[in-house]
């Protein structure tokens, strides 16, 4: 029997930003609102399906959003289904502007867009799409940011331990002696029965590196995350060797070859790609089969409704990063319960519709 044909008839995006409830300082930047970037294919049958990119300056999402446009005739009347070979084509498209950044970042979206509709037109969620029966993801809290005073840090982090998260992550601020009473602080608020990281976003030298590592490993800390900038795997491979706690990295690698790299190097305990960076599903799932053979847990960057089904389906995974920055781009976000984001069964595609916003900004 003849596989039923799909199309590609049209593909829009736009610009949806969100301000932030509160300003959040991470490494040398204070974040107020997120820019997001949302691409949407539409088949012939009618049915969409969207992703999306974000970043922290409007400037940077208008690049995204060009991007996103200069890739339309690379999927428009192409078969949907076929992610595989639709991913080549966009990647073969940034050849000469190179495989990173605002290019990488479109790619990542359009990717995204392109899993929630063939989820849609198959009728299945794409953690199933990708091998999965798993809908409980365990999670993290991630926030903390360390322009709070420690009052205001220690009523968000105890808030996140009755809210049931067994799991918290907070930045930690530059000064080394500061940070490190913050990891003690910490500790002494959630015991040994909350697991903390600690995120100190690419801005420590290695002296003040190995001494926070060592203040984490003294309490106990799940992992210590980034201290380097992201180019600096080697750096980051021999601190590894100096420090009695695991080392996480990979938020700001853009592509699936700088994970190549990291495992090569052994540059890190846990990786944490970010979906649209590393060009979406399609390339997380070759990221999690090499850290598979290499025995290295994945963990996700944010975005934490479209990560919970990559998550899912990867055989290595650690801890899923819930933030509740995004809320507003769903009609109906995920649950967290018990520690968990929960996926929906029975609902194609990433389980996520719209919210009227977004829907609005692409005119659908």
């Amino acid at each position: 029997m003849k596989n039923k044909e799909y199309r590609i008839t049209e593909m829009r995006a736009a610009a949806v930003p969100i301000k932030l409830a509160e300003p959040f300082a991470a490494g040398r930047w204070v974040l107020e609102s997120v820019y997001n970037v949302v691409a949407a294919v539409r088949s012939h049958t009618g049915s969409f399906g969207v992703g999306y990119a974000f970043v922290f300056q409007e400037g940077d999402g208008q690049t995204i959003l060009s991007a996103i446009q200069s890739l339309r005739e690379v999927v428009v009347n192409k078969d949907p289904l076929d992610t595989i070979g639709l991913h080549g084509d966009l990647r073969a498209a940034i050849n000469f502007v190179g495989a990173g950044g605002a290019a990488m970042s479109a790619v990542g979206a359009i990717d995204l867009a392109l899993w929630d509709l063939k989820g849609k037109l198959l009728d299945l969620p794409v953690y199933k799409l990708l091998g999965s029966s798993k809908t409980k993801i365990p999670a993290y809290a991630s926030g903390g940011a360390y322009n709070k005073k420690l009052e205001e840090l220690e009523r968000e982090v105890r808030g996140y331990g009755e809210a049931g998260f067994s799991a918290i992550k907070i930045t930690l601020p530059p000064e080394v002696q500061t940070a490190c009473r913050r990891i003690a602080a910490c500790h002494s608020w959630v015991g040994d029965g909350i697991k903390m990281m600690y995120d100190s976003n690419q801005q420590q030298s290695v002296k003040d590196a190995v001494t926070i590592a060592k203040c984490c490993a003294d309490h106990q800390a799940y992992w210590y995350e980034e201290p380097f900038p992201y180019w600096q795997l080697g750096r980051s491979a021999d601190l590894r060797l100096q420090i009695p706690c695991r080392l996480a990295l990979g938020e700001t690698l853009y592509g699936e070859a700088p994970f190549y790299e990291a495992v090569k190097t052994q540059a890190a305990d846990v990786l944490m790609p970010n979906l649209h960076k590393i060009g979406g599903v399609t390339a997380w799932s070759r990221i999690a089969g090499l850290c598979t053979l290499a025995g290295i847990p994945l963990s996700s960057h944010t975005m934490p409704e479209v990560s919970a089904h990559v998550m899912s389906a990867t055989p290595l995974a650690d801890l899923l990063e819930y933030m509740d920055w995004w809320v507003p781009l769903y009609e109906k976000p995920f649950a967290v319960k018990d520690s968990c984001l929960i996926i929906p069964e029975d609902e194609p595609g990433f389980a996520l519709r719209p919210s009227k916003a977004v829907l609005s900004a692409l005119g659908i």
